[in-house]
């Protein structure tokens, strides 16, 4: 058990660590903002419309464009502040067993999946990943339990760097894990 590990409580006795990534700082923020911007655009649609419906006020449009950009920006900080709590407590790692997610704002919670249930794994590259140029993007780890398909329960490295390159390093351990418990049936 590696010490001082964010995983350290949660760790069985024969199990270790072999690698803990965090999130892209840089891309979860820039995500964030510009998912805001569809709320703002959504808000100034709605407060300018009353504006320039209103027959007293149709010089007065430029209200309702204040108001959208106040909300817009009181949203944006609180998601930000939210975005930085969880960032904190946010780390993907795989051990010689199962793949953990560790996340939580103000509490901590653990997700975790045996290597020998993982199915599927995809990687979901963004326009916004090929925009940035950090080679970020997701690995999503998929099981019977929880197909990847399903929007619901499912387990997923998001924001990490160099993508590609995690992806053929945590598949190849899953494989060989599951390789080393194949039980041979015909021997």
């Amino acid at each position: 058990m590696e010490l001082n590990s964010p995983f350290e409580q949660i760790l069985d006795s024969d199990e270790y660590i072999q690698k803990i990534f965090k999130p892209n700082k840089l891309k979860m923020y820039l995500s964030s903002f510009l998912a805001s911007l569809f709320l703002f655009l959504w808000l100034a649609i709605i407060f300018v419309g009353i504006e320039l419906t209103d027959a007293e006020s149709t010089d007065l449009w430029w209200v309702g464009l204040v108001i959208s950009v106040a909300i817009w920006v009181v949203f944006l900080l609180f998601m930000w502040l939210f975005l930085a709590l969880s960032y904190k407590n946010t780390f993907y790692a795989y051990t010689n067993k199962r793949i953990v997610i560790r996340r939580g704002i103000f509490g901590v919670d653990f997700k975790s999946l045996d290597m020998n249930m993982v199915g599927a794994i995809t990687v979901n590259v963004t326009l916004l990943d090929k925009i940035l140029r950090k080679g970020t993007g997701t690995i999503v780890f998929g099981s019977m339990a929880s197909p990847i398909a399903n929007n619901g329960m499912y387990f997923r490295f998001a924001n990490i760097s160099n993508i590609y390159d995690r992806y053929k390093e945590i598949k190849s351990v899953i494989d060989e894990q599951k390789n080393t418990q194949k039980s041979p049936i015909n021997s």
